[in-house]
C-alpha cells in the first residue's frame, strides 16, 4: 500500500476515529509502572486504532504500524545507512520469526520454514497451520493482503500449502522481484487456534473477537489497551529473531492536540511525540532537554493534476504549473532546508531513481512561455488543519499567479476530501505519502496505472501499461532498471504530477532517546528505540 495526502501527526502516524485528550503529564504519572523510567519509553500519538483486525482494516496508519509491532511477522528489513540515518534497508530482508523464505530455481515456488517452539502468549505454538489459516483468511477479506498479493501472481488459497507443521510452500502463477517486499509486509501470524474457539457459523473468521482482541506474540505484546486512551507494551521474551526490543515497556497515550504533546514533550512527560507540526519542530529544535531527529525518507510531496479536465488536460499547462512552483523557497521556508529537492517522479532512495526524470525547476518566464499569454483558473486541494499544506498553497499560489495560473485555495477535511477523490472532481491537489514497497513497480500500481488506488490525476499512459505489465515478471535487475528509465522519460515528457520535495522525516524526542531507524514503509519498528532516563 501507499498513503497519499497523509501528515504526520504521529509516532504511529495518522489516527482513525479522534480520541480522548489527556491531561498534561497524565502519561508519567505512572511511567514505572512495568519497569524503570529507564525501562519504559512514554509515546505520544493522536488518535486510537480503529480495529485491531489487520485483514479488515483500510487506511489507518496508527493500526497498521502498530499491527508491524505487535503481530509477528515471518520476514522482516534489515537497517542500513542512507545520508547519514539508519534506515530500513529493502534490499536485505531477513527471517524474523521464520527460520527461512527462499524461492525455487524459477522463482515461482517461495517455501517458508518456521522456527521451532516459538508460542503466542497463549502458549500455543506457532506452526505451519496459523500461516495457512491467516493467509486464506486474508483471501476471504479480498483487501489487503489479498490486493497485493496478486502483484506477485498469488490470488487463490489453493496456491499456500501446508508442507508439514513448520513448512509452508507459497506458488505464484509468475516469479516476481517483488515477492520479498510484498510478503514483508504481508506475512503476519495469527493465533489460529485461539481465533477458531472465537469463530461461529455467521463469523467463520472470528472478525468480531479479532478486531477486539489485542493481538501477541509479535516483537511485543500488548498488556493493556484502553479504548481511547492508551496501550501499554512489553518486550516479546519469546522472540526468537534478531534485534530484540531495546526497551522492555513502552507506553502509548493518545494525545490528540500537537500543542499539548509540545508541551508535553518539553515537560519530560513523554519521551517521543509526533503530533508536532513543522513550525513547532522548529523551535524544539533550540529546547533544551529535546532533540530532533532527521532522517532521510521517501516520503514525496507531490501537486496532482487532473490530466482528464481543463485546465490541465491541456499537457502546456501542466508544464507552466510545473515551471511556477517555488521549490527551494519551500524547501527553505516551509521545512527550514530539512528537505530534498527531487528530481523524479520515482523517490531518491529508490532502485532505478534518475534525476532526468522531472526536469523542471522554477522558472517564471518557461512558465509564461508555456502558457504563450493565456490565463487559467483552477482550484488547489488541500487538507483541512494540514499547516504544511497549507503554506505549500499559499507559496504556489503566489508564484502561479506570476505565470498567469489563478488558483482559488480550497481546505477540506478528510471526509470530504476522499468523496471528491471517489467522484474525481479534484484538478489540482497536494499530496504527501511514502511508498510501502521500495519499488517502481509497486509504484505503478498504486498511482499511474488504470484504476490505480492513489491514480487521483486519472492519468493513463498505454506504454507506461505495457510497461507495467511486462515488469510483472521480469526479474533481472538490469532489465527491470532499463524499464524504469523509460518510465521516467515518458513521465518528464507528459508531466501527470508536479513533484515539490522528499522532506526528511523529523522526529521530535527527548534527548535521552536514542535508536531511530526510519521505516521504509512508514511502519515504526519501536523495538530499536531506547530510552536512558
Amino acid at each position: 500500500m501507499a498513503d497519499s495526502g497523509v501528515s504526520r501527526r504521529c509516532v504511529l502516524q495518522l489516527g482513525g476515529s479522534v480520541a480522548l485528550l489527556l491531561a498534561t503529564g497524565a502519561c508519567a504519572a505512572g511511567s514505572k509502572e512495568g519497569g524503570s523510567a529507564a525501562s519504559t519509553l512514554r509515546i505520544a500519538v493522536t488518535s486510537y486504532l480503529s480495529s485491531w483486525d489487520q485483514d479488515f482494516v483500510g487506511f489507518d496508519l496508527t493500526a497498521f504500524m502498530l499491527y508491524k509491532n505487535v503481530f509477528p511477522y515471518l520476514i522482516d528489513y534489515g537497517v542500513t545507512e542512507v545520508a547519514g540515518s539508519k534506515v530500513l534497508d529493502t534490499r536485505n530482508i531477513m527471517p524474523a520469526f521464520a527460520e527461512s523464505f527462499e524461492p525455487s530455481a524459477d522463482q515461482k515456488v517461495w517455501t517458508l520454514k518456521l522456527r521451532r517452539g516459538v508460542k503466542f502468549a497463549s502458549g500455543n505454538e506457532m506452526k505451519a497451520a496459523d500461516v495457512k489459516w491467516s493467509k486464506d483468511r486474508a483471501f476471504a477479506a479480498q483487501a489487503n493482503v489479498a490486493g497485493i498479493y496478486g502483484t506477485i501472481g498469488l490470488t487463490k488459497p489453493d496456491q499456500v500449502e501446508i508442507v508439514d507443521d513448520y513448512t509452508v510452500r507459497f506458488t505464484q502463477a509468475f516469479p516476481s522481484a517483488l515477492t520479498r517486499q510484498i510478503q514483508a509486509i504481508s506475512l503476519y501470524v495469527f493465533d489460529s487456534v485461539e481465533a477458531r474457539k472465537h469463530a461461529t457459523d455467521a463469523d467463520p473468521w472470528a472478525k468480531d473477537w479479532v478486531a477486539r482482541q489485542p493481538p501477541t506474540g509479535g516483537y511485543f505484546n500488548v498488556t493493556k489497551a484502553t479504548q481511547g486512551q492508551e496501550i501499554v507494551l512489553e518486550a516479546n521474551p519469546g522472540y526468537p529473531g534478531p534485534d530484540p526490543a531495546k526497551t522492555k515497556n513502552i507506553r502509548i497515550s493518545v494525545v490528540p492536540d500537537g500543542s499539548n504533546q509540545r508541551l508535553q514533550l518539553q515537560n519530560s512527560d513523554i519521551d517521543v511525540a509526533l503530533g508536532i507540526g513543522q513550525r513547532d519542530i522548529a523551535d524544539l529544535k533550540k529546547t533544551k532537554g529535546v532533540t530532533v531527529v532527521s532522517a532521510a525518507s521517501n516520503e514525496q510531496v507531490a501537486i496532482q493534476m487532473s490530466v482528464t479536465t481543463a485546465p490541465f488536460n491541456d499537457i502546456n499547462v501542466r508544464k507552466a504549473l510545473a515551471y511556477a512552483v517555488p521549490y527551494e523557497q519551500i524547501i527553505a521556508n516551509v521545512y527550514g532546508g530539512d528537505a530534498r529537492p527531487a528530481k523524479s517522479v520515482v523517490p531518491i532512495d529508490t532502485p532505478g531513481y534518475d534525476e532526468s526524470g522531472y526536469p523542471f525547476t522554477y522558472d517564471v518566464e518557461k512558465a509564461k512561455a508555456a502558457l504563450a499569454g493565456r490565463t487559467v483558473n483552477s482550484e488547489l486541494v488541500f487538507e483541512t488543519d494540514n499547516d504544511t499544506q497549507q503554506r505549500i498553497a499559499v507559496l504556489v499560489q503566489s508564484e502561479a499567479r506570476k505565470a498567469g495560473i489563478e488558483l482559488k485555495l480550497t481546505p477540506l477535511d478528510p471526509a470530504t476530501l476522499d468523496g471528491r477523490r471517489q467522484q474525481k472532481n479534484v484538478p489540482l491537489q497536494i499530496t504527501s505519502g511514502q511508498l510501502w514497497v521500495n519499488d517502481v513497480e509497486y509504484m505503478l500500481a498504486t498511482s499511474f496505472v488504470k484504476d490505480a488506488a492513489l491514480n487521483y490525476s486519472g492519468y493513463l499512459n498505454p506504454e507506461i501499461e505495457r510497461i507495467y505489465e511486462q515488469s510483472h515478471t521480469t526479474i533481472d535487475e538490469p532489465a527491470r532498471l532499463a524499464l524504469w528509465k523509460r518510465v521516467q522519460q515518458i513521465f518528464a515528457a507528459d508531466v501527470p504530477w508536479v513533484i515539490v520535495c522528499q522532506p526528511n522525516f523529523s522526529l521530535p524526542v527527548r534527548s535521552s532517546v536514542s535508536g531511530w531507524v526510519q521505516p521504509t514503509d512508514g511502519l515504526a519498528r519501536l523495538r530499536y528505540l531506547s530510552t536512558s532516563g
